[in-house]
């Protein structure tokens, strides 16, 4: 059993011998193998959201509700949703919290690194086009994604899932994780100065500016 584990236990189900953790040892292999997993997507998708206690207490506040469900999760079709579910509950908590306390001052800083790492990942791929458009530009074009093209975007250019690895997170096929993805690269593409072209690859705007 991982360290990581042993903080689950005694927060989630009580210390000592008499806890539903040692009755259960198949469960919490399962459970920590589980975690092992998803915990790299999992920190890395709300450190996007929040700052690094903040995104590791939301994390670790999920794990614990992953685990008092873990029997029902177990049953679902796509666990990995469940999960996935809870996490973004949790965020969403966060936020909450952190705007009704007045929030943290500004960063000198507007655009978390993590936009600069999509934009790179997804110019190498040839995804996006390479122009002179600033990163607060991908950034305000980012937020203004739907959240199911935003998480798309977030879990294959940030953290590099599959699709199928993606699909079995969002409970979906991979071929509507390649239409969000599409969806999402286009308006992405557009506000960094190129245009959509067919397949999903991506062209700049022609130096005459027609289009």
């Amino acid at each position: 059993m991982t360290s990581q584990g042993n903080e689950f236990a005694s927060r989630a189900d009580g210390d000592g011998p008499g806890s539903d953790w040692t009755a259960g040892d198949r469960q919490r292999l399962t459970f920590d193998a589980f975690c092992d997993t998803h915990h790299r997507t999992w920190t890395g998708f709300a450190g996007t959201r929040l700052h690094d206690g903040a995104a590791h207490e939301a994390v670790e506040t999920a794990k614990g509700r992953v685990w008092r469900e873990w029997p029902r999760i177990l049953r679902e079709q796509f666990p990995a949703f469940q999960a996935w579910t809870i996490l973004k509950e949790e965020v969403g908590a966060a936020l909450l919290r952190r705007m009704m306390d007045g929030g943290p001052p500004p960063a000198p800083e507007p655009v978390p690194p993590w936009v600069r790492a999509v934009r790179a990942t997804a110019e190498r791929a040839r995804h996006l086009p390479e122009t002179g458009a600033s990163h607060e530009q991908l950034y305000a074009a980012l937020c203004g994604l739907s959240e199911r093209r935003h998480d798309v975007v977030v879990l294959r250019y940030l953290l590099g899932l599959t699709d199928a690895q993606i699909a079995d997170c969002l409970a979906t096929t991979e071929g509507n994780v390649r239409s969000t993805a599409g969806q999402a690269l286009d308006r992405l593409a557009t506000a960094l100065g190129g245009r959509a072209g067919r397949g999903g690859r991506y062209e700049r705007y022609e130096q005459d500016g027609r289009q």
